[in-house]
């Protein structure tokens, strides 16, 4: 029984450590999970150009500057989209007006406050908020700052663990060098490929539902359909919750600056629609089980994660979730850990991706064939 209270104390306390290093090194820890996430997503590209006589930081270079074209090219679409968004503005201050009239029109009839009267409370609230305006800027400064360090962070160490990644392997080994090294060596493997997998599955559905979003809402025929195409199609990229939260936002933009309520109606059928086709057709066959984790087990760890890094901690935690689960299979004294946080039914595809995959292979027999009788 001592025992047990011992372990239970030693496993309380180091996650005690664990949340104390988490929320104090969040500034660091963040970019270099980040990094991580794309080094293993990029490694492939640099394996490649390896192969093909380049030097390891021209390779590491090259991968870095493609991920530089990909978020440029992003960046370019949404400020040519919020450049047209913003020939909106006398529409939407039009109808912000029209709103603040019914408003005001509900108050007095509801709680006898005269219109003049709401107009005085709203200036004074103006001017209290007025007051501390100027610490607001200068978080939303320290805010865009941070950002823009962390992003260069991220680039920077994303380039030395592609220029290193044979060391960090060789660290790995040497750290558990009483382990046998193929044993050692196949949990790495493992690792990055579930990396891999869910990184380029969860940008590849990112990009289709950006591309399902803005053909429905042209048909739709909202304004800056593809930029509020792109917030909610980026937005997906929180589990769980990010689909709804994308789902709204075109949804309120078309309440306000359409003149109809009928616009709104076909933006929440269109958004329904394809979440629909992303539940069961796109997240399952794109993206799959590579992560392999229980919903409550990930519901948990966006929760946790949110209140510890905030939004990077509900995208990112839950890809290091999966990857701790990988090393807890293989650990044995870890094994049920890695079992109460798994989904046994994760690893089963769908009936779709069944069926594709019949297909490749009997295309695959098929060219195989008529290859041998040509030789």
């Amino acid at each position: 029984m001592k025992e047990i209270a011992s372990r239970v104390n030693q496993y309380l306390l180091l996650a005690i450590l664990l949340v104390i290093v988490l929320l104090y090194g969040k500034v660091v820890l963040i970019p270099i999970v980040f990094a991580a996430m794309l080094a293993m997503l990029m490694a492939p590209i640099c394996r490649r150009l390896d192969k093909w006589g380049a030097h390891r930081g021209v390779s590491s270079f090259v991968c870095i500057f493609i991920l530089l074209i990909v978020l440029s090219g992003m960046l370019l679409i949404v400020i040519a989209e919020i450049s047209s968004f913003a020939d909106e503005f006398a529409t939407i201050e039009k109808k912000a007006d029209d709103l603040l009239s019914q408003a005001q029109e509900f108050v007095e009839s509801t709680f006898g406050v005269e219109p003049e009267r709401q107009i005085v409370i709203v200036k004074e609230q103006i001017k209290s908020f007025g007051k501390s305006a100027g610490s607001y800027a200068g978080k939303l400064v320290a805010g865009l700052t941070s950002t823009i360090a962390g992003l260069l962070l991220t680039l920077v160490f994303t380039f030395l663990f592609l220029y290193n990644k044979e060391r960090y392997e060789q660290f790995i080994l040497k750290l558990y060098k009483d382990e046998e090294p193929g044993k050692i060596k196949k949990v790495v493997g493992e690792i990055t490929v579930v990396a891999q997998k869910y990184l380029t599955g969860r940008a590849t559905s990112i990009m289709i539902l950006w591309f399902l979003y803005s053909i429905g809402l042209l048909i739709v025929g909202v304004k800056n359909a593809i930029l509020l195409a792109g917030v909610a199609a980026l937005l997906t990229v929180i589990p769980y919750v990010g689909s709804t939260l994308g789902g709204m936002f075109p949804f309120m933009m078309a309440l306000i600056t359409e003149d109809s309520f009928r616009p709104a109606l076909g933006v929440a059928g269109v958004i329904i629609f394809i979440q629909a086709m992303d539940n069961y057709f796109i997240e399952p066959n794109v993206v799959g089980g590579e992560v392999a984790l229980s919903a409550q087990a990930s519901i948990l760890t966006i929760l946790v994660g949110g209140l510890i890094w905030g939004v990077a901690g509900m995208i990112l935690f839950i890809p290091v979730l999966g990857i701790a689960k990988i090393i807890f299979d293989h650990v044995e004294p870890l094994k049920p850990l890695g079992y109460i946080i798994g989904d046994p039914d994760a690893k089963k595809p769908s009936k779709i991706k069944m069926w594709i995959m019949e297909k490749l292979g009997k295309t695959k027999n098929t060219s195989s064939r008529k290859r041998s009788v040509n030789s």
